[in-house]
C-alpha cells in the first residue's frame, strides 16, 4: 500500500488566498452598488403623450424639469416630475405653472430639504405640490396633486339685494 503525504496549506497562501476572496468580494459589491448609483441617476424618463395629455390646460413643466407620470382619479390629477434646479426655483416655478392653469396659488412651506406649494381654485382647496430631495444629488422630486377643473363646482351665484320703494 502507498500511502500518500498530504501537505497542509502553508499560513501565507491561506492568508493570500482569503485575502483574494474578499478582494472579489468587495469588487463585486462596489461594482453592484455603482450600478444601482448609476441606474438611480440616469436621466427621467418622461411621461408618454396619453397621460400628459391629462394634465389640466395651460399646465406646463417645460421650465421645471420632466414629467414622469400622469394619472387621473377621482376627480384629481396627480403628476410626478424629477427637477435638476435649485429648491427655491423649483417651488416658484411650480406655483407659476399652475396658475398658468387657471388655480390660486395658496401659500408655501420651503423647509430647505423639502417644499409644499398649495393651490386653490374658487374657494376651495384645489391641490397641493410636494417637492422633496431625490436620491440623487441635485435633483428633486415632485408630487403634484390638483383638483381636476372639470369637477371643480362653480362658485355659488351672489345674492342680489332689491330695494323697494313704497
Amino acid at each position: 500500500m502507498v500511502e500518500r503525504a498530504t501537505r497542509r496549506p502553508s499560513p501565507r497562501s491561506t492568508a493570500r488566498v482569503a485575502a483574494t476572496a474578499l478582494l472579489v468580494v468587495l469588487a463585486g459589491c462596489s461594482a453592484e452598488s455603482g450600478d444601482d448609483a448609476d441606474a438611480a441617476c440616469s436621466p427621467p424618463r418622461p411621461a408618454p403623450p396619453a397621460e400628459t395629455a391629462l394634465m389640466p390646460d395651460g399646465l406646463s413643466f417645460d421650465r421645471i424639469g420632466t414629467v414622469t407620470r400622469v394619472v387621473s382619479t377621482e376627480g384629481h390629477i396627480t403628476v410626478r416630475a424629477v427637477a435638476a434646479k435649485p429648491l427655491d426655483e423649483v417651488t416658484v416655478l411650480i406655483q407659476d405653472a399652475v396658475t398658468a392653469a387657471g388655480y390660486r396659488p395658496a401659500g408655501m412651506d420651503n423647509e430647505g430639504f423639502e417644499a409644499e406649494v398649495f393651490f386653490t381654485s374658487g374657494s376651495y382647496a384645489a391641490g397641493q405640490a410636494i417637492v422633496r430631495r431625490a436620491e440623487c444629488e441635485d435633483r428633486w422630486d415632485i408630487d403634484l396633486v390638483l383638483i381636476d377643473p372639470d369637477v371643480v363646482p362653480a362658485p355659488p351665484a351672489l345674492p342680489t339685494t332689491t330695494t323697494e320703494t313704497p
